[in-house]
């Protein structure tokens, strides 16, 4: 006779041990679901919030940069339009959604530089499905900070920037520094009016106690001029020595050259400077051609007013890394851009680098062992037509 065991067969105790399992797991799942679904809800919410702190931040910092004598309140009345117009209302203007306007920002590697503008919105909303789990409602919130494109930053290096026993004047402008910010010299000092914002991505190392108002772990710098077309090679290339040289391409200019008249100078060899003026004038630095100069000579040039490369006074094509050359007191007069955004600029002498307008110097790495430079953001407008580099842009 066979024989069962009734042992193997689950107890009623048992059988409602899975049945309470069950609903425990039905209930965990529907949770789970609805919170995911309000969660995407959020997530949405949270994307036009975004939109409207950027909207914000940079209306106000567009209107700080038009009048930087503009009250609190104004911010804020700027602030409250964006924010209605991307479908939320300030509580200034009887709505729920909060929208606060720090000029200037109260964090973040912006904190106190009075260029910027910190704009923090948030909202409550309804929740759907968490109701059940006692989540009537949620605050998805957004930050954002605008300002001036590199702030008012005439000296932009992407990488390390080394300053020895240098004085470098940023005069209504600051700097941008890709890495890290070496003060090789106890002299270090970077200094202008007024006090020079300048943003390190990295840190500063060895002398740092005079470097403006400096701020490390900062955004990246933005290169303004990235992208630009390069000038086509006009063909006809001829060795440059008259005393005055017309734009036009050159296998080399040598120091016998004296004067550059308006135009664009495509140049594949070596620029030997004495001294050398030119007003209107780009100088193209084509790959395989470099800058150099001996001791006690001079640079005087002013960029095109007009054109493509308006404001431009030298471009390196950002595929030639050959340095600039200067020997000893070298003097460097530019009143617009120097553009050499793939070259490690290393200048062991004694330089003076004078801007009496807008200046704009862009390399990727800059070591300037003795010396001084003047660079200020004097006219930019005008050179650079619109401020092409001081368009106010979403820093954070």
């Amino acid at each position: 006779m066979a024989t069962i065991d009734l042992s193997a067969r689950p107890s009623n105790r048992e059988s409602g041990q899975i049945l309470v399992l069950a609903a425990v797991t039905m209930i965990a799942l529907l949770a789970i679901a609805a919170l995911s679904v309000d969660a995407s809800y959020m997530y949405e919410v949270r994307n036009r919030l975004h939109a409207a702190a950027d909207a914000a931040a940079k209306s106000g910092a567009i209107e700080l940069k038009r009048n930087p004598a503009i009250s609190q309140a104004s911010l804020e009345a700027f602030a409250d339009q964006q924010v209605t117009a991307h479908g939320f209302v300030s509580s200034r203007l009887g709505g729920t959604t909060t929208v606060v306007i720090n000029k200037p920002p109260l964090s973040g590697p912006f904190v106190s530089d009075p260029n910027y503008v910190e704009a923090i919105v948030s909202a409550p909303t309804s929740t759907f499905f968490a109701r059940i789990l006692g989540l009537i409602s949620m605050t998805p919130g957004a930050r954002a900070v605008a300002g001036t494109s590199n702030p008012f930053s005439c000296l932009i290096v992407n990488d390390d920037l080394h300053i020895g026993n240098t004085l470098i004047t940023l005069n209504g402008c600051g700097a941008s520094v890709g890495r890290n910010l070496y003060g090789d010299n106890p002299n270090a000092e970077i200094n202008g009016a007024p006090p020079p914002s300048v943003g390190v991505t990295g840190t500063c190392i060895d002398t740092c106690g005079a470097m403006g108002n400096l701020s490390t772990g900062a955004p990246p710098p933005r290169d303004p001029l990235a992208g630009l077309a390069l000038p086509t090679d006009p063909g006809g290339c001829v060795p440059g020595t008259a005393v005055s040289l017309a734009p036009g391409c050159y296998t080399s200019i040598s120091t016998t050259v004296t004067t550059l008249q308006a135009g664009i100078f495509y140049v594949k060899g070596t620029i030997d400077i004495s001294n050398l003026s030119g007003t209107g004038v780009m100088i193209f630095v084509a790959p395989g051609g470099h800058i150099t100069s001996a001791n006690n000579n001079e640079l005087h040039l002013s960029a095109p007013t007009s054109g493509p490369y308006k404001g431009i006074a030298i471009f390196q094509d950002p595929s030639n890394a050959n340095n600039f050359d200067t020997g000893n007191s070298f003097t460097l007069d530019v009143s617009g851009a120097i553009y050499m955004p793939g070259t490690d600029v290393d200048i062991a002498n004694h330089l003076t680098f004078t801007g009496t307008n807008c200046t704009l110097f862009i390399a990727k790495s800059l070591n300037i062992r003795n010396g001084s430079g003047n660079l200020t953001n004097s006219g930019c407008a005008a050179t650079f037509g619109g401020a092409l580099y001081l368009a106010v842009t979403i820093a954070q």
